[in-house]
């Protein structure tokens, strides 16, 4: 395959290459793997679509993503030829307008793209779903597709920390971030096919997620209890939700599979459990000192009972079923709020 992007010699030495990848801003700080022609070439051999393909334009700097341009990153994070796919799915689903690319590589907070997948590859591609599988199961499906799609914003959309991003803090997630759904364990349809995909498609959600929340509790067995205190800690009074626009964005929970089998209990239809978590993510507007509060009450955002809600629809709670089998704990991912998950079958 004829390859037709600039050519580095690079040094046999990988310390080498490492140093140089620092000095010449294209790493993310983390050792790379070499893009050689092999390499590239067996992930162009993977795609459903050409090398030239422009796959999409990447912000800030409106970089263009051609296939080509994306295997050589994707190479360096050591996706697998089979795990392309996924990889060119994210970033089609980043790049529709809904998801706000360019508000979000650019902004100072510390969002940044997240990945969900669902589908029968979460086992073929090793993508976490089960223990610690937001840091530290290491599948390689998980670490290098997310990786490979946080090279590619650096790289071909140019966002460098403190020059393109406006990123206060950053994140640990912008070194890639990509989960499954444990399906399996879900009392509820799955991710995808609540967003209209069928169970047997590979589907890769693309968040614009703040970080990870950590929620805990041992002293609950009453379901809707507990539902409660989730709905009243993602409401936390700092969220970015109260200051945009509360009908803009969605917020991810993520159940362990013990808590979700007892809320699926309690809600067998997941319409209703989001009802009840948005029923209760609200806080009262006396929480504020007054001119948090006033800058609510003349946005419209008080109601009757003089409570706050973080969002305006239950569908913008969005609940997913992971994690390991300890039966304490749930993650949020919490929302930039100016942007919508945005979903892409994986073609392959």
């Amino acid at each position: 395959m004829t390859l037709t992007s600039e050519r580095v010699e690079i040094a046999a030495d990988p310390r080498a290459q490492y140093t140089r990848a620092l000095d010449e801003h294209w790493g993310d700080g983390v050792p790379l793997l070499p893009a050689t022609d092999d390499a590239v070439d067996a992930l162009l051999a993977a795609s459903p679509y050409p090398a030239d393909h422009v796959l999409c334009v990447l912000p800030p700097v409106n970089g263009v993503a051609t296939v080509e341009l994306v295997a050589i990153n994707a190479a360096m994070a050591g996706v697998e030829p089979a795990a392309f796919a996924v990889v060119l799915a994210a970033l089609e689903a980043l790049s529709e307008p809904e998801w706000n690319a360019f508000g979000l590589t650019t902004t100072t907070s510390s969002v940044f793209p997240m990945l969900i997948v669902n589908g029968p590859c979460r086992d073929e591609l090793a993508i976490d779903y089960r223990a610690s599988c937001m840091g530290g199961a290491a599948g390689r499906g998980s670490m290098t597709i997310g990786r490979a799609v946080a090279l590619c914003l650096r790289n071909i959309g140019g966002q460098r920390a403190g020059e393109t991003t406006k990123s206060v803090f950053g994140q640990p997630a912008r070194l890639g971030f990509c989960i499954g759904e444990w399906e399996e364990r879900s009392p509820w349809p799955s991710l995808a096919v609540r967003r209209g995909f069928r169970a047997e498609q590979d589907v890769v959600t693309v968040h614009g997620g703040k970080g990870t929340f950590p929620m805990a509790d041992i002293h609950n067995d009453d379901p809707r209890d507990l539902l409660y205190l989730i709905a009243k800690s993602i409401a936390y009074p700092l969220a970015n939700m109260y200051l945009g626009n509360p009908q803009n964005g969605e917020v991810v929970v993520a159940f362990n599979p013990m808590w979700a089998e007892r809320f699926g209990a309690a809600f067998p239809d997941v319409d209703d459990l989001q009802a009840y978590l948005r029923e209760h993510a609200c806080q009262p507007v006396d929480l504020w000192p007054e001119g948090n509060a006033k800058m609510l009450r003349d946005r419209g955002r008080v109601d009757a009972q003089g409570r706050v809600h973080l969002v305006e629809r239950p569908d913008q709670i969005v609940p997913m079923v992971c994690g390991g089998l300890g039966s304490l704990h749930a993650i949020a991912l919490p929302s930039f709020g100016e942007s919508f998950m945005q979903s892409r079958a994986v073609v392959r």
